[in-house]
């Protein structure tokens, strides 16, 4: 019998955070164009600026709207990031440079926004596992590990696609997962559980 289980969870607000994650999107890249246009005033000498500016926003914006799987992909989206974190915080440069202090600050602002998403998103996209070994049990919430003792735990049970945690102290913490059992591995893994309880 394995020493260790995993069991990925089944995240039911994903469709949601894919939703506002592609609005941020879209809101950067709006003031990534926003951004370029004073180099569109005087284009002969700012052409290069221009479409140095305008293309990755361009990118980032049909790219939003249109092809919303590629931005589903936990490391493309940390690309699109990093992208927009890194142009929003030379705009903010730029007009701090002209002593513009308002689209300065505002573009600066956003920059850390953008670069807290890309943290907040890597963790919020990416596959999540309970984790069950002999010593204890790691959940992987959204923006957190919580780890649980064996001694704290009273009862594991599973039905359907849902995984129960029934605590001593009388909480029930139950999580909706992706069951991915082969034959007799769930009665293995229930076993698992009640040994570690008793020890």
């Amino acid at each position: 019998m394995p020493d260790q289980f995993h069991i990925k969870l089944r995240n039911e607000k994903l469709p949601r955070y894919y939703m506002q994650s592609r609005a941020m999107h879209i809101m950067a890249a709006i003031l990534l164009i926003i951004y370029s246009m004073p180099y569109a005033r005087d284009i002969k000498e700012n052409w290069m600026l221009l479409l140095g500016v305008l293309l990755p926003a361009i990118t980032v914006l049909l790219v939003a709207l249109f092809k919303r799987r590629l931005i589903e992909d936990v490391n493309n989206n940390r690309v699109f990031r990093i992208l927009e974190a890194g142009f929003l915080m030379m705009g903010c440069m730029h007009f701090l440079q002209t002593n513009q202090v308002l689209p300065s600050i505002l573009f600066g602002v956003v920059a850390m926004i953008i670069l807290f998403l890309l943290w907040m998103e890597s963790r919020l996209m990416q596959d999540q596992y309970i984790l069950f070994e002999q010593s204890h049990i790691e959940l992987e919430l959204p923006l957190a590990t919580k780890k649980y003792m064996w001694e704290q735990l009273q009862a594991v049970m599973i039905k359907d696609e849902y995984i129960t945690l029934s605590f001593k102290d009388n909480k029930i913490q139950q999580l909706k997962i992706q069951p991915n059992f082969v034959e007799n591995e769930e009665g293995d893994f229930l076993f698992f559980c009640q040994d570690c309880i008793r020890k």
